[in-house]
């Protein structure tokens, strides 16, 4: 019987104590623990993201798209090679010299006499001319918010937002790189067989005692050059772009800046 009663009577003193009211103290009690709850929370250091692997890519990435960008600023570099051999060509090819020669003497041939006089200015022009074309290709990554919506917006939900554009970019642009390979030395006149012609010009221009830089300079091609690497800038451009939202989404808050 003693046993029953204790346990009646712990019962009794459990239901008091929850039917107890709430009063103005407990509730300002419980409202502080609350507060202490929360400033812990807020104190509480952030959950660090692990972004190496994430930073690998990014560096990567970045890399890969500078090499088009890279090999694009030897070409001034080849562009001067080849007005250098125009030059050296045309100052050191004995029909050509043997023709002025005759020019020279000849009423008739003075305007031949003159602009080979004038070869140097020509080949100087010819160089400005060559480069100012050739910095067109860089107009790709000005122009990029164009079609910088277009990146953003289209792309394979089972494929991946980034990727949808990232991969056939990257196997775009390795192809035409590859395949490219001889084609800038060919377009500028800087393989051996392009050499061998700038003499056969020279050979036939000396002969009808023509002008001959304008005629040795069709050999160089700076116009399709321009096209190949301004098709190379513009996947570029839009692998920047997808680059760069890329790294916005992936990154913590902390890394994101």
């Amino acid at each position: 019987k003693a046993a029953p009663a204790a346990a009646s009577s712990t019962t009794k003193m459990k239901s008091s104590q929850l039917s107890l009211p709430h009063t103005s103290s407990t509730i300002i009690a419980t409202s502080d623990d609350n507060n202490d709850n929360n400033r812990n929370n807020d104190l509480a250091p952030p959950v660090e993201h692990d972004d190496r692997f994430n930073y690998a890519l990014l560096l990567a990435l970045y890399t890969l798209q500078g090499i088009p960008m890279g090999l694009s600023a030897s070409i001034p570099f080849l562009i001067q090679q080849k007005v250098q051999m125009i030059a050296a060509s045309v100052h050191n090819h004995p029909n050509v010299a043997t023709a002025a020669a005759d020019a020279a003497h000849s009423a008739a041939s003075a305007a031949a006499a003159s602009s080979s006089t004038n070869s140097l200015a020509e080949l100087t022009k010819m160089a400005y001319n060559a480069q100012a074309i050739f910095a067109l290709c860089s107009w790709p990554f000005s122009l990029k918010l164009l079609w910088a919506p277009i990146v953003d917006a289209c792309f394979s939900k089972r494929f991946g937002r980034r990727k949808s554009w990232l991969v056939p970019i990257q196997l775009i642009a390795g192809m035409l790189m590859v395949g490219g390979s001889g084609y800038v030395e060919q377009e500028l006149g800087l393989d051996n067989e392009s050499v061998g012609m700038v003499d056969g010009v020279l050979d036939s221009a000396a002969a009808a005692a023509g002008t001959t830089v304008e005629q040795a300079t069709k050999t160089m091609n700076v116009r399709g050059v321009t096209l190949f690497f301004f098709t190379l800038y513009f996947l570029m451009a839009t692998q920047d772009i997808a680059v760069d939202g890329w790294a916005l989404s992936s990154f913590g808050r902390c890394s994101a800046g």
